[in-house]
């Protein structure tokens, strides 16, 4: 169900039987027998034990009466246990699938549904209108992944932030904490541990102010293209205008060049960018490596 506070009356709750054909994170084709408990004019919120994302094209069919359409992930909802309530929206907005007359939207809900975006890559600003479902998905998330003209491709999008000296246009809907991370810039590691000092100074002073752009933090799949493994499928964490931070089963190597395009959905059109590996960290307990990198400079 959508948060408390957001718009309601274009939004019918309703279990339908669905059957969602797509892949997952990790490629594999899947076919699963599950449900809706949200209609939209729009599309729907389906429950799913798949690990989905934003922008991923699948296809629903009615188990009743056998319609079927593609609709492409808006983002998560919720999650319990193993699993996830997504947003979907019909590719096709005259798609009829529900055979049901929706509510008008009213004035109030009109202007609400407009807010000031900005994209975390290229820091453009656009007032959008977003429909039910990316309203919810916006609010749940503090933030909704877009297509970006001025990037090429799908970026994440939340309100602007202020100290770059965009003022943003206060939405009209619940007002909503953005969270935005500084952090020091992580280094190559430089000197072995035993050429360390018995007692390091603080990391504080001299690593303060290192980072240039705002880390924004995202959960959405990469690919990061090299030599040494061809086409990885990575988890994002976090990211900024100067790079990105991602997990991977692979030990890239430090200075390493490599290629990337985050999001990615495998099959769709994809914006490889040429970026160098900046540090590397093995993560032992989940078996995977925490690596930085950094655009390079066109």
């Amino acid at each position: 169900m959508p948060p408390e506070g957001v718009r309601r009356s274009g939004r019918i709750p309703r279990e339908i039987a669905i059957l969602l054909t797509g892949s997952d994170m990790e490629g594999k084709m899947f076919s699963e027998e599950t449900k809706t408990v949200l209609l939209s004019r729009h599309g729907a919120g389906i429950v799913s034990q798949y690990a989905l994302y934003a922008e991923q094209e699948l296809i629903i069919r009615r188990l009743d009466t056998d319609k079927e359409t593609e609709v492409r992930v808006v983002g998560q909802l919720g999650a319990h246990e193993n699993i996830h309530t997504y947003g979907v929206a019909f590719l096709k907005p005259e798609v009829d699938l529900w055979e049901i007359k929706f509510p008008r939207m009213t004035e109030s809900e009109k202007e609400a549904s407009r807010v000031m975006l900005q994209c975390c890559g290229c820091k453009a600003c656009e007032m959008v209108e977003q429909s039910d479902l990316e309203s919810d998905v916006y609010l749940v998330n503090e933030g909704i992944v877009r297509s970006c003209k001025r990037c090429g491709a799908s970026t994440y999008w939340r309100r602007p932030i202020e100290e770059e000296g965009v003022e943003p246009s206060r939405p009209v809907a619940a007002q909503m904490a953005v969270e935005e991370t500084v952090e020091p810039e992580e280094l190559p590691v430089a000197a072995p541990p035993e050429a360390e000092p018995a007692t390091a100074p603080p990391a504080t002073a001299r690593q303060e102010n290192r980072r240039k752009h705002v880390r924004t933090k995202v959960s959405f799949k990469g690919c990061v293209r090299s030599y040494a493994f061809g086409d990885d499928m990575v988890t994002c964490e976090d990211m900024s205008r100067g790079g990105l931070r991602f997990k991977s089963r692979k030990e890239y190597v430090a200075n390493s060049e490599i290629e990337v395009a985050a999001p990615y959905s495998p099959g769709a059109h994809a914006i490889f960018v040429r970026a160098q590996v900046v540090y590397v960290v093995e993560l032992k307990q989940e078996r995977r490596f925490r690596c930085g990198i950094r655009y390079a400079k066109s």
